[in-house]
């Protein structure tokens, strides 16, 4: 069993994009957040990585988020682009969701199963390993609060360095006055500017490489 929700849009541009959740699981925010999107066009699957659960509070999503292995993970991303009725796909992640989006671009699956760009909102990274990094094959954008203590502002720069080093498409924007989870209208670091901000340059980054 899964909790996965699907968003249409009225006048689809042929884009779809596999959203993937923060480590509360599929919530009404995941689910509003997808509406947002398809009302941008695109056709939008929010997957479910908690196999039909979603966290009541903190604690239980990070045992939530423990209990969930890379290889199911990378296995329902891929599952959520073979399902989607789309030309292009992007795959976008916040939080636990954003990691496991850089997961996803750097994971090299079979042509099946690769998205034609990734979306990380300030998910955990690997910067520092080039044999990781390399793997990535389709642009990568970064959005990240400079007062995230958690993804300090020099673990991302070095990302942006290493993957300019390797020849990777990459656009990487940190936000000075935005911390964890500024995009999610439902938490104290809500960020309305920010976020307003971040989503105009990703829908530009996905019109640039979906279409």
């Amino acid at each position: 069993m899964n909790n996965d929700y699907l968003s249409k849009p009225t006048n689809a541009n042929g884009a779809g994009i596999v959203l993937i959740h923060e480590f509360w699981g599929v919530n009404q925010q995941v689910k509003n957040t997808a509406d947002r999107l398809a009302a941008e066009n695109f056709v939008v699957l929010a997957v479910d990585l908690y196999k039909g659960r979603v966290a009541k509070n903190v604690d239980e999503a990070r045992l939530l988020k423990e209990s969930v292995t890379d290889e199911h993970a990378l296995e329902r991303v891929r599952e959520g682009i073979s399902k989607l009725e789309a030309d292009s796909i992007a795959v976008w992640g916040f939080c636990f969701g954003g990691s496991v989006a850089f997961k996803s671009a750097t994971a090299n699956p079979p042509a099946s199963g690769v998205a034609g760009a990734y979306v990380i909102y300030y998910g955990s990274l690997i910067t520092d390993d080039e044999n990781v990094l390399a793997k990535i094959q389709k642009p990568i954008l970064g959005i990240f609060g400079g007062l995230d203590k958690s993804i300090p502002v020099a673990k991302v720069e070095a990302m942006r360095k290493n993957l300019d080093a390797l020849g990777k498409i990459n656009e990487i924007y940190i936000y000075p006055d935005a911390d964890h989870a500024f995009a999610n209208e439902e938490r104290d670091s809500y960020n309305p500017t920010a976020k307003a901000d971040a989503l105009t340059k990703t829908f530009a980054f996905l019109q640039k490489h979906l279409f």
